[in-house]
């Protein structure tokens, strides 16, 4: 997998962007977007999906390098409710959905609920579980 601050570094000059604008665009005080460049930080669930539109990309590609055919729907369904419809769309149970993880049926209930957000490596397993792309299960819509 490539690291994810290079597909960002690679995208942002793409686009012609410097560091300090990515921030602003992102709503940013400062210049925090560089740790994510550097490797340094990962972005969060709603600015994966921030990021990959101002970059014009998906979440897919500055994750695994891999381009996704597809558009995205402005409209953003938010990561609880979408990871519940996921959920229910494969008829299983949240202990199930924490057990193909490796984690506490709690700890999943937070995803569910907004009270924690997942860290990659999970994300990629929920994407992979599901049978989704990163972008759709970020709640990014097909259009």
């Amino acid at each position: 997998m490539p690291k994810i601050g290079k597909q960002l570094k690679q995208l942002r000059k793409r686009e012609g962007y410097t560091q300090k604008q990515m921030s602003v665009l992102l709503g940013f005080q400062g210049n925090p977007y560089s740790g994510y460049e550097y490797n340094r930080i990962k972005p969060s669930i709603e600015n994966f999906v921030k990021l990959a539109k101002v970059l014009h990309t998906s979440v897919q590609y500055i994750v695994t390098g891999k381009e996704l055919p597809e558009a995205f729907e402005e409209e953003v369904t938010p990561f609880p409710q979408r990871l519940r419809e996921l959920r229910e769309r494969r008829n299983m149970t949240q202990q199930q959905v924490a057990d193909c993880l490796d984690i506490r049926k709690a700890t999943y209930q937070g995803y569910e609920y907004d009270k924690y957000e997942p860290k990659l490596d999970k994300l990629l397993k929920l994407a992979d579980l599901f049978d989704v792309t990163l972008d759709e299960l970020l709640g990014r819509n097909r259009t």
